[in-house]
Order: C-alpha cells, then sequence, then structure tokens
C-alpha cells in the first residue's frame, strides 16, 4: 500500500512523566523530520507547542478521559482513516480498533503482568485487558529492547508469527554537561534517578548509601523523581542520623536534570526491571560515571560502559561505588560513557522504524 499519511497517538508527549512520554515525544519528532513526504495526524487532548507550525502535521484534539478518550478516537479514525495508526504508549485503542486499521503498537516492558507485586493494581487490570487484544491486532510490534521482546514472546508465544522490530530509545541533542550551575545542591553528591517506586530500588540505594557513609563524611545522596506507587515506604528507610543528607528532588525539568547529571559523582540506577532504561545514558552523555543493574534490558542498554551489579546485593553497590569513586576508574568510565552514547539517536530509531512500516506495509 501507499502510505501517504500516520497518525500517532501523542496524548503523552508532553515530556513530563518518564521514559514513555519522552519516547512518545522524541520518536514523533524524528518520523516528522526523516518522512517529510508523508502527512501525520496527531491525536491528543491539548495541543504541545514543538509540533506547531510543522509542514504537513496537523494536531487533532480528541475530548474525553479514559476509555472515552479512546472510544472517540475510534469514532473520529472510523470517519477520518489515516493509512497507519502508531500507539506509542497505550494498547487500548490498538485492542479495540476497527478491523481495517493498520497498526503499530510500542511495547515498553511487560513490568505490570510480570512483576504485578512491584506494580499499582490499576495498570495491571488495563494491562490484563489489553494487551493480548492489541497484540492480535497489530500488523507490526516495536518494542523498546531485546529484552522486551524476548518477554512478550514468553507472555504471548503466538507473537512470534508477527512482523517485529526493536526500535530504543535515544539520546536527544541537547542532552550534555552544562557549565552554568543554578541549583543548591550539595559539594559532592551520589545521584539517583527515577520514580519513587519498588521496582526503582530507591531503598538499596539509601540502604548502600547508609553503609558508606560514614566513611565519606562530605558526600551526599541525592534523589530525582516524581512520587510513585509505595513512596512512604521509601521515605520511611531513612536513617534518622542521615536524613540531612539524603535529599529528595521530586520531579525536574531537563535544565535542572542535565545539571545534576554533570555535577554527580556517579549515578546509581539499580532498578530491578527496565524495559529499556535511559537515565542511564542520559547520564553517560553528560560525562557521569554509570552503576546499574545486571537484569533485564540495562546490560544490553550500557554495554560495557558501565559498571553492572546485581541490584539485590548491597554489598556489590557499596563495591562498585567505592571503586567509582577512585578518580582514575571515573575518568575511564566517562570516557566510555561519552563513546558509547554516540550510537543512540532518535534520528537512527525513526529510520529502522520507517524501514520496518515500508516493509511491513508494501
Amino acid at each position: 500500500m501507499a502510505i501517504k499519511n500516520i497518525g500517532i497517538d501523542i496524548r503523552e508527549a508532553s515530556g513530563k512523566g518518564g521514559g514513555k512520554a519522552r519516547y512518545a515525544k522524541e520518536i514523533t519528532e524524528a518520523l516528522i523530520r526523516q518522512a517529510s513526504n508523508l502527512s501525520f495526524s496527531l491525536f491528543t487532548k491539548k495541543s504541545h507547542p514543538f509540533f506547531m507550525n510543522k509542514l504537513g502535521v496537523q494536531q487533532i484534539l480528541i475530548p474525553g478521559k479514559g476509555p472515552f478518550w479512546h472510544l472517540n478516537l475510534r469514532r473520529y479514525l472510523k470517519h477520518n482513516p489515516v493509512d497507519i495508526f502508531i500507539a506509542p504508549t497505550s494498547y487500548i485503542y490498538p485492542a479495540f480498533s476497527p478491523k481495517e486499521q493498520k497498526l503499530v503498537t510500542v511495547v515498553h516492558d511487560l513490568i505490570a503482568l510480570r512483576h504485578g507485586k512491584e506494580h499499582h493494581y490499576f495498570p495491571r487490570f488495563v494491562e490484563g485487558l489489553t494487551l493480548k487484544p492489541a497484540m492480535r491486532r497489530s500488523d507490526l510490534i516495536v518494542t523498546v529492547s531485546k529484552h522486551t521482546w524476548r518477554d512478550l514472546l514468553d507472555f504471548m508465544p503466538e507473537v512470534q508469527k508477527k512482523a517485529q522490530v526493536v526500535v530504543g530509545p535515544a539520546i536527544s541533542e541537547h542532552i550534555k554537561p552544562v557549565t552554568e550551575f543554578r541549583m543548591n545542591l550539595p559539594k559532592d553528591f551520589l545521584l539517583a534517578v527515577g520514580t519513587l517506586a519498588p521496582r526503582k530500588n530507591i531503598q538499596g540505594v539509601i540502604k548502600a548509601f547508609a553503609k558508606i557513609a560514614p566513611y565519606h563524611s562530605t558526600l551526599d545522596l541525592c534523589i530525582a523523581g516524581s512520587a510513585g506507587w509505595k513512596t512512604d515506604i521509601i521515605f520511611k528507610s531513612i536513617p534518622q542520623d542521615l536524613k540531612n543528607r539524603i535529599h529528595f528532588l521530586g520531579y525536574v525539568h531537563d535544565h535542572e536534570l542535565l545539571e545534576l547529571y554533570t555535577r554527580a559523582k556517579l549515578l546509581l540506577f539499580p532498578s530491578f526491571y527496565e524495559g529499556f532504561g535511559l537515565p542511564p545514558l542520559e547520564a553517560m552523555a553528560c560525562a557521569c560515571p554509570v552503576i546499574t543493574s545486571n537484569t533485564s534490558s540495562l546490560p544490553e542498554v550500557v554495554g560495557e560502559a558501565a559498571l553492572l551489579i546485581d541490584p539485590s546485593s548491597t554489598e556489590q553497590m557499596i563495591e562498585a561505588i567505592q571503586s567509582m569513586l577512585d578518580p582514575k576508574i571515573s575518568q575511564i568510565a566517562k570516557k566510555r560513557g561519552l563513546k558509547h552514547v554516540q550510537n543512540f539517536s532518535w534520528d537512527k530509531s525513526a529510520q529502522v522504524l520507517l524501514r520496518a512500516i515500508n516493509q511491513c506495509f508494501k
């Protein structure tokens, strides 16, 4: 088929809200750059300024909350079809879309289904209801990592017959060290980034820091991330004598995050499970050494440019921190990280996706 128009769900593309939101924004912008011969219909609840005044691009406001938004989208597309619809953050519309709709669905992870005890019940319910029908309806399945594809195959072996491609996140051009410091931060600090939820293993970070803190009296811990599920458990795990040395920064904007990466001694990202895991790459792009987990997709993401640990081992985390605080090892890690991130580009990701689309729908 001759593809002329692509529709994309960009509701989450505000740039806020974590990895899926960033993916939706960046892959859409890159697709628009790489496919100037196509027109794009971007479906959202409210206009996003960074998609305005672009040639061949229209933002279409669909009203409704929750599932009603998807029903309204379905009604709109029934009368105003697009050649291909890309769902970068949700399975709901793909699960209930008309049979004639050509679909590309992105799967970031299977956390809600494979690690349900570490996830809020509502996403478990929604994904449990919509993932399988969405995969059956999709013509092309996009996963953000090889690990996510393997997870999906374990959960739903029949998708092996589907067209599939890995299109991972990448590093935006503005992700680089900053030279102007505006934030009131400790002079020396370790950094953890992620939603305050059990899966991110912030408790493990606090436990390791508590053990090394007596031997590094000038070292603090900064934690950047929005409140998530069971956040109160994390706050309760802070030792009383370290409350003045552990700083919760909440959600931080991009320019603040870059400053944190630039100024931190290292990034601790010992997540138990990630579909991809973008913070380690962002940190590397800012010349920040990285310690991360040897589980799920993370070894695939960081290659040999980070120190890998068992996220459940406090001892391994402590040993890695002590090692990375050595100036010589830290310098080697910075150089490896800066070289490694050169392999990741949103334009390259968009090119991979467009090739897969052209092959799938030719």
